[in-house]
């Protein structure tokens, strides 16, 4: 098992929904270190506790299923997790898990509320979450995302990462698209170039641009990569 009483405020945090219809169903942000309690079950016991803000939530129909977990990161034991959680701990497996996530948000039509500045296929939202970014036109317009990957394809601008080649069927079609300019510099008559202010970008990419405001530059992020 794994140890996690160390977990922190600004950790990552999944919920994995067991017994029946299992698979991911939530994510978000811890805000608290792991504290004691009262149990829930009302024994007189103490429990561990640490408190999560939800960035999204799923209805159990659209949970992102073992099958697809264990496929994509065998290293974690999804079909015996145990009741208090288990750390992701190497790298790759964090990055893997980041990405088939997003990748399912998209299946779904869901906009990721971590990054804000990411061009939507569509501007529909599903009910249910329990936070939403606030978007404007820039964003919601699925003719300016079209044009930018008819031009520039379905490579990061930044890595290189195709998902693809990595992914096959599943991963087809599937990028971010970033915004060159910052948006809160743009007027609201400002008519958008998809070929010279977008650029497609993989989620981990586009997670490093926002690390800081105004985003970072992609040649200063590609500068970054290490060998």
């Amino acid at each position: 098992g794994s140890r996690v009483h160390d977990i922190g405020p600004g950790d990552r945090a999944f919920l994995l929904r067991q017994h029946r219809e299992r698979g991911l169903i939530a994510a978000g942000e811890f805000t608290s270190q792991v504290y004691s309690g009262p149990h829930w079950d009302e024994s007189g016991d103490e429990a561990n506790f640490a408190d999560v803000r939800w960035s999204t939530v799923l209805p159990i129909a659209d949970r992102l299923e073992v099958d697809d977990l264990t496929t994509a990161i065998p290293a974690v034991t999804w079909g015996r997790m145990q009741g208090s959680g288990v750390r992701v701990h190497a790298p790759d497996d964090q990055r893997r898990l980041e990405e088939l996530w997003e990748m399912h948000l998209d299946s779904l039509g869901r906009l990721s509320p971590r990054l804000p500045d990411e061009v939507a296929p569509s501007d529909s939202f599903i009910e249910g979450t329990l936070s939403r970014i606030a978007v404007n036109r820039y964003e919601r317009d699925p003719s300016a995302r079209k044009a930018c990957l008819d031009h520039w394809g379905y490579e990061c601008s930044v890595c290189g990462f195709n998902f693809a080649e990595r992914y096959g069927d599943l991963g087809q079609g599937y990028i971010h698209v970033h915004h060159l300019r910052e948006l809160s510099t743009l007027g609201k008559n400002y008519e958008i170039d998809p070929i010279n202010d977008l650029r497609p970008v993989c989620p981990n990419c586009h997670a490093m641009i926002h690390q800081e405001r105004p985003a970072l530059d992609l040649g200063r992020i590609r500068a970054t990569l290490q060998p």
